[in-house]
């Protein structure tokens, strides 16, 4: 456990015992980016800001039934996609549903060739890609947010999108694999997907 997962549990024990400090600690550490996430989700800012809101409230409310957490982040990402999930109209689906099916393409990570690209080259496959990862299915963009912007492992996607493992695994290759098809065709120099992720998400 990392010193900042260490620190997100004394502040979430604290809360847990009816602290308002520790509280508002929380609130104002991850509130932006719950917030992102959320725009990820669904781009209606009410909505998302009125999750936010009522999630941290239940959480004030329930806080002396909350148990310990193993991971303060993962617990408050897999909470505010509930919450949006269950403020949707019942004719609305938050994503689409994904046929889990094989494994499609495992990528590879950049070569040290990678640090070569100059920095204009970098900004203008950033900016491809911007365009790309808006094309996705909902879903497979949130996969990629979730394991290359927030670096949760496989396992916290799957469960903070009610899917199995092996299908987190799939639908962010399954991503990955049409962004490297979309380079090839336009004849793009890719020196890794991963690597590129990384640098965008950042």
């Amino acid at each position: 456990m990392g010193a900042t997962d260490q620190e997100d549990q004394l502040y979430w024990n604290r809360f847990r015992n009816g602290e308002e400090v520790a509280f508002s600690w929380l609130y104002q550490r991850y509130v932006r980016v719950l917030y992102s996430y959320g725009m990820k989700l669904n781009r209606d800012s009410d909505l998302v800001e009125d999750a936010i809101q009522d999630m941290f409230t239940d959480l004030w409310r329930t806080r002396s039934q909350l148990a310990e957490a193993q991971s303060v982040r993962f617990y408050l990402f897999r909470s505010l996609r509930r919450k949006i999930h269950r403020s949707l109209r019942p004719d609305t689906e938050l994503a689409q549903p994904f046929d889990e099916g094989t494994d499609l393409w495992q990528p590879t990570l950049a070569s040290v060739e990678a640090s070569m690209i100059s920095d204009e080259e970098i900004a203008l496959q950033s900016s491809r890609l911007k365009s790309w990862l808006t094309s996705l299915p909902a879903r497979q963009y949130e996969a990629l947010i979730l394991r290359y912007y927030q670096d949760f492992s496989y396992a916290e996607i799957a469960s903070i999108m009610n899917i199995s493992e092996q299908g987190a695994r799939n639908m962010i290759q399954k991503a990955l694999h049409t962004l490297r098809r979309l380079a090839i065709v336009l004849s793009l120099c890719f020196l890794g997907i991963g690597w590129l992720l990384k640098i965008f998400f950042r």
